[in-house]
This record gives structure tokens, C-alpha cells and sequence, in this order.
């Protein structure tokens, strides 16, 4: 897996107040800048809340439109395993509409 050190830094870290802000905005900025990141998906873990484990795991978002984590039903604030993973270009097949 491409991220995994990424996903393991970020599940094992406390979720700051402003993770989502921070996160997203860099994230926001890699795609103006006109590089290989496409959006962001949301990662649950299998062991993490139930509100992010019903989010469909293959929707890519723009990052303002993303759903801030933790979602406010979340039952573990900061200690959410959940979260943002940037989507690469290379990750996309020509079938998706996000391909263009």
C-alpha cells in the first residue's frame, strides 16, 4: 500500500481540534498547485467509530467538501482512527469520473 506509513503516523496520533482543517488545506493546496493529488478519501479503520465506517469508502471529495473528522457522532473525539487519504492521479482508472 502506497500510504501506509501515512495511515499508520496519522491512525496512531490524537486528532488535534483543527486535524481536518489542517489536513484539508494542504491537501487543497497540492491540487492548485496542479499536482498528482486528485482529492481525498476518508479511511476508517475496522476497529474505529460506526459514523465512519458508514461512509462510503470510495467517494473522493474535494476537500472543502469533505466531512470533517472526527464526524460529530464519532464516540472517540481525538483518539478517531479515521482519516484523510489523499487520491493520486495514478490511483484512477480511465473509467472514473474523476478521471478527466
Amino acid at each position: 500500500m502506497t500510504f501506509e506509513w501515512l495511515d499508520k503516523f496519522q491512525k496512531e496520533s490524537k486528532k488535534a481540534a483543527d486535524y481536518a482543517e489542517k489536513t484539508l488545506k494542504a491537501y487543497k493546496l497540492g491540487m492548485k498547485a496542479k499536482g498528482s493529488i486528485r482529492g481525498v478519501q476518508i479511511m476508517s479503520d475496522p476497529d474505529g467509530c460506526d459514523a465512519c465506517r458508514r461512509l462510503d469508502s470510495s467517494s473522493i471529495y474535494e476537500p472543502d467538501e469533505a466531512p470533517r473528522i472526527p464526524l460529530p457522532e464519532c464516540d472517540r473525539a481525538e483518539s478517531c482512527r479515521c482519516i484523510y487519504r489523499p487520491v493520486m492521479t495514478y490511483q484512477l482508472t480511465e473509467e472514473s469520473p474523476d478521471s478527466s
